[in-house]
């Protein structure tokens, strides 16, 4: 037999097996992403995108079922020993990608590297505010670990599934750069290349212990190979999903959700996600330093209407700052269209004549803005739109520069100090409006540091969001569904709240 024969002949019998079903392709599942990782270390980065791919390679102690539950994962179960101490029990069994047994020592090194300053070369992580007031982590024997707050904090729960472990051995023994180049975890899938501004190319480990008992199935991944590509253009990543060169795309929007429902291939998937959109005003400057003027703004905008022609119906009208979905939601009414009362309000103020405002933001949110800009000349106030980068306009709000901002954030654990506290606390980095309130700090304050008790919590909220509706800092909008366009190959997956693009138990079929 020649060589050529031989070729052939392996080719033949290649083919024989893959009718037969028994030879199986590789199953590679890919995700177009509107941005790449800013680093592959977990204790380094504010930035959404960054944790979608990292949370695939990396477990926490606990994490949120797509309902908003808060589950076990690499903990076994926790018990809040005092009003300051938490006790994990963490599994037995988990190991590492490179093999190394998971334990207590791994925890309390990431606690630390997380909450006490200089610890990821020379820096300040930037996720210490997600463990705040968390002080201290001890191993009190191989799988078990206790954590201590500073003072009274019951939202620790909620603020851990963002607390991503991560290998103290490893890091200590290569050094954060290179950790962050090429990271180990504990997490479904396991670190193969990163081609930066492209891609995360990651594979099935299958060592696996399971994940959360509470999302099944549990056991390794069901695809051998995940890749999250970058795709920063809408179109793009569109017409990729179309093309079967990904199976997820994310971040459709609205206007184009009819062109991906048309093709019979593709679905589209929406949740209601946990970012609060508003239109900030600055109540330093004139004319926002009267509360009258931004309640007329309220009553200026008609809300409903643009959830129902611009947003398609995908979104969720709020009367204050929080989401429907997080537990201390307070019911208020909302301000409501109503024109006549915003004239009667501005005149009462001394702006019957009107005034001039830019409203700043961002490409994404510019029909939205240019309908607001419309509804408020129609109660006499001469708004136009300016589009910004965000790294500049960011800058600009935070100096008190600019007067109106429509834009929204996030609030991923449900818990009102998530949000409260950056947007409407004096001096915080997303405190664009420049409000400053000791009543609501003093309430958030009990909430968080005064009391264990969760009616007082609830209580104390309640007072806060009424403050808030009343004060008007912002004109209150909605909370927006989050659309993913989806091949109908892909089983098993659902979008979740927080934006984590779970894939440990997602499936190709042929």
């Amino acid at each position: 037999m020649n060589r050529t024969q031989a070729q052939l002949l392996t080719l033949a019998l290649v083919a024989a097996l893959s009718i037969g079903g028994l030879a199986q392709q590789a199953k590679t599942l890919v995700v177009g992403i509107e941005a790449d990782a800013l680093t592959l270390d977990p204790g380094n980065f504010r930035h959404r995108e960054t944790e979608t791919i990292l949370r695939n390679m990396f477990d926490g102690l606990v994490t949120r079922t797509p309902d908003g539950r808060i589950v076990p994962e690499l903990a076994a179960s926790w018990e809040r020993i005092s009003p300051t101490e938490w006790v994990f029990y963490l599994r037995d069994g988990v190991t590492w990608h490179d093999g190394t047994p998971f334990t207590a020592d791994d925890v309390v090194f990431t606690v630390e590297r997380t909450v006490k300053e200089g610890r990821i070369s020379g820096l300040t992580s930037p996720r210490k505010g997600l463990l705040d007031p968390v002080t201290d982590a001890v191993a009190l024997d191989r799988l078990t670990v206790k954590l201590i707050t500073s003072v009274p904090f019951a939202a620790l729960p909620s603020f851990l599934p963002h607390t991503l472990i991560v290998p103290r051995h490893y890091v200590e023994a290569v050094g954060d750069e290179q950790f962050a180049a090429a990271p180990v975890g504990t997490g479904p899938f396991q670190f193969v290349r990163w081609d930066r501004g492209q891609q995360v190319v990651m594979e099935r480990y299958a060592g696996y212990y399971g994940g959360a008992t509470d999302l099944p199935p549990v056991g390794p991944a069901l695809v051998d190979r995940v890749i999250f590509r970058v795709l920063p253009e809408t179109s793009t990543r569109i017409a990729a999903l179309r093309a079967g060169d990904i199976h997820i795309a994310t971040r459709i929007p609205v206007d184009l959700i009819p062109e991906v429902e048309a093709d019979p291939n593709l679905t589209v998937m929406s949740v209601r996600g946990t970012r609060s959109a508003f239109l900030e005003m600055n109540v330093n400057q004139p004319p926002f330093d009267d509360v009258r003027v931004r309640r007329a703004i309220n009553y200026a905008i008609d809300v409903d209407l643009i959830i129902e022609y611009i947003l398609n119906g995908l979104a969720t009208p709020i009367p204050t700052i929080l989401s429907p979905d997080s537990p201390f939601y307070a019911p208020l009414t909302p301000y409501g269209y109503d024109p006549d009362k915003a004239r009667a309000l501005l005149a009462t103020a001394g702006y019957g004549t009107g005034f001039s405002v830019t409203i700043d933001t961002q490409p994404h949110f510019r029909d939205v803005a240019l309908v607001i800009a419309e509804m408020l000349r129609e109660v006499g106030i001469d708004a136009k739109v300016q589009e910004w980068d965000w790294g500049i306009l960011q800058r600009e709000l935070l100096a008190g520069r600019r007067m109106m901002h429509l834009g929204d954030w996030g609030n991923s654990t449900l818990e009102p100090n998530d949000i409260l506290i950056p947007k409407l606390v004096t001096g915080e980095r997303g405190n664009f409006s420049g409000y400053s309130s000791r009543v609501l700090e003093a309430l958030i304050d009990l909430a968080e540091r005064g009391t264990v008790d969760p009616e007082v919590r609830r209580q104390a909220y309640r007072v806060a969001q009424q403050l808030i509706f009343d004060d008007a800092p912002m004109a209150f909008l909605w909370v927006a569904q989050e659309s993913y366009g989806v091949s109908r190959r892909v089983v098993g997956w659902t979008p979740s709240p927080d934006s984590r693009i779970n894939l440990h138990d997602a499936d190709l079929t042929n």
